[in-house]
């Protein structure tokens, strides 16, 4: 071999981060003391990236505590590269609590790093400085002969090199570098087809998205309940000089008057407080099925695996239930073992075991709550209505695993994991790929919802009238004099000034808006997935074993890889970060990613290289 072993990284996020990480502890293996020169992309700081970066709110919170959020690997992660663990979030919030010269931190920072739990819904701010510091003490720890450099720009285009290197790195000045394989880690791109308009805010991460221009005492329309809606409304609230108090919530005077609402209408649940990280139900009916299912992939979603999540969640409510209330449930164990065997009818298991009606777990009507809510109500009630659901589940969360309906919603949303392998790949027939993607819908809405204080709020806004609920069903209009809101129970039309999108579109191969995802496909060098019957996809497609670029003519691209988003159909539920203790897909995928790289590279520095 001769020269540096030159790899690029495209990103530094989260995904960047673990892949310098990977590379680094993989290369005295694979490139045999050789030295290797990493170089990351990212017009944002290394580590935490554009979505976690200094200067945002320290009132936006993640949605997962801090003893699950990593960037290391550890001993349950499967992977062919060496093991070198690190702490979690939540361990080096107690280490720079402990030592603060261990980082630099501002002292509201700091302080908060000091009040942080295993359990604790920390600040995107925190989170951000934690990344920063993984990224400083991974490549502050890299071996003599491996050195790492980033460049605060974007990539706008690879071109094959020519010459002692494979591929030619162009960024957004025009600046050009060179290397051997590159590693895409591009996170959420944008997409080509959002329509603009001057009163509405594009959907995006909250901390890119221009909420100026939403005037104090002016009507908006907040579209999407989900973690983007509560980043608005926090936004738009407390960011503004509001305060929530014991009593409720005291405006500063800055705030709009906000209207929310969605397809479904109802805000995403609270997740339940356990007091501690939630657990991983054993899920035990799924997963004694999941050998089976493998062998005969592709299943059909709604008939193979639905049905499995299905009693899973059931046996885990009605667990719950014969604890807490045992006048409820008549011989649980028979019930619990039926439930396993799966041999009969459910309705008639579970009317025969439980007598009242209000005491069964009925997963459709928790899906959609409103349908059988609104029967019969009027159009004015719709508001109300919604603000009860808050209400009723924020006091089940509160009941954490005394919740029977909070255990049970906790089993169908960690089925999102357990069935990653098995759908991953073409696991799924493209009939009932829909279906899979329902079912992940339904499963963020049960168990990727805020901490139950982000509820509380909510209901404090709602009772201070600055948020009310336009239910099911929303639509927006847009003409020149602002929105005009509709929804299936609001009483006509309603007018608004502005309208914020606080929801994000799935990223997409076709309508791409990301430049250099752009010249990929139509050079040939990317395209879209296809299931096996041809069906497209909005995913990127990669080869299955390490995440290698496949291009238009079928064939890998020597030398590119992709890992995380863009490909999120064709690996699945790889949008979320690493989470220690799981064997984590993500960390699997990025160091099968960063071992091939490494192997491909080394192979560009022989006389025989593989032409781009």
């Amino acid at each position: 071999m001769t020269g540096t072993v030159e790899i690029a990284v495209v990103g530094a996020s989260v995904r960047g981060t673990a892949l310098v990480e990977r590379l680094i502890a993989s290369a005295p293996e694979l490139l045999d003391g050789s030295p290797l020169r990493i170089t990351v992309f990212d017009p944002h700081p290394p580590g935490s990236g554009r979505i976690w970066r200094e200067g945002q709110p320290q009132t936006l919170i993640m949605n997962t505590v801090a003893a699950q959020s990593t960037v290391f690997t550890d001993d349950t992660v499967r992977i062919d590269g060496p093991i070198t663990p690190g702490p979690n979030l939540a361990q080096w919030c107690a280490l720079v609590a402990a030592d603060p010269s261990a980082a630099d931190l501002p002292a509201d920072v700091a302080a908060e790093a000091a009040q942080t739990r295993d359990d604790s819904s920390p600040s995107r701010l925190l989170y951000g400085h934690y990344l920063r510091w993984c990224f400083r003490r991974i490549t502050g720890e890299a071996p003599e002969q491996v050195t790492v450099r980033t460049v605060a720009e974007s990539i706008v285009d690879i071109s094959p090199a020519g010459g002692d290197a494979e591929w030619t790195l162009t960024t957004s000045s025009g600046d050009r570098f060179a290397a051997d394989a590159v590693i895409l880690a591009v996170g959420w791109l944008p997409r080509s087809d959002t329509p603009s308009h001057p009163g509405v805010v594009a959907p995006g991460n909250p901390i890119d998205q221009d909420l100026s221009q939403i005037a104090p005492g002016s009507t908006v329309v907040v579209r999407g309940l989900g973690m983007g809606f509560f980043d608005a409304v926090s936004l738009l609230t407390e960011t503004r000089g509001g305060v929530f108090t014991g009593d409720g919530y005291r405006p500063s005077g800055q705030e709009p008057q906000i209207i929310a609402g969605s397809r479904r209408g109802l805000p995403y649940r609270a997740k339940p407080v356990f007091g501690a990280p939630p657990f991983f139900p054993e899920q035990r009916i799924l997963r004694a099925a999941l050998s089976e299912l493998h062998e005969r992939r592709p299943v059909d979603f709604t008939q193979d695996v639905l049905p499995l999540i299905h009693r899973d969640a059931l046996y885990d409510y009605y667990a719950a239930l014969a604890r807490v209330r045992p006048d409820a449930v008549s011989a649980p164990a028979e019930l619990l073992a039926a439930l396993v065997a799966g041999s009969e009818d459910l309705d008639a298991l579970v009317a025969a075991h439980v007598a009242d009606p209000a005491d069964r777990l009925d997963l459709a009507d928790a899906a959609d709550p409103l349908r059988r809510a609104l029967a019969g109500r009027s159009h004015a009630d719709i508001d109300a209505l919604v603000a009860e659901f808050v209400r009723h589940d924020a006091a089940e969360a509160a009941l954490g695993a005394d919740s029977p309906l909070k255990l049970g919603l906790h089993s169908y949303a960690a089925a999102r994991g357990a069935v990653i392998d098995l759908v991953a790949y073409g696991g799924l027939t493209a009939a009932s790929f829909p279906a899979y993607r329902a079912f992940l819908a339904t499963a963020a809405s049960f168990g990727s919802g805020p901490p139950l204080r982000r509820s509380q709020q909510l209901l404090a806004l709602h009772d201070a009238g600055i948020v009310r609920f336009a239910g099911p069903g929303l639509a927006a209009t847009l003409d020149a004099d602002g929105v005009r809101v509709t929804a299936h129970r609001l009483d006509g039309d309603v007018r608004a000034d502005a309208l914020v999108e606080a929801w994000l579109p799935t990223p997409t191969v076709e309508h791409t808006a990301d430049p250099l995802l752009r010249r990929l496909v139509d050079r040939g060098y990317a395209r879209a997935w296809r299931h096996a019957d041809g069906t497209p996809t909005d995913a990127l497609d990669v080869r299955h074993s390490d995440g290698a670029l496949i291009g238009s003519d079928g064939r890998t691209v020597p030398g590119v890889y992709s890992v995380g988003v863009p490909h999120e159909d064709i690996r699945v539920f790889t949008i979320i970060a690493p989470v220690p203790g799981t064997n984590s897909p993500v960390l699997r995928e990025i160091d099968a990613a960063a071992r091939s790289a490494l192997v491909f590279a080394r192979s560009v520095r022989h006389a025989e290289r593989t032409p781009a």
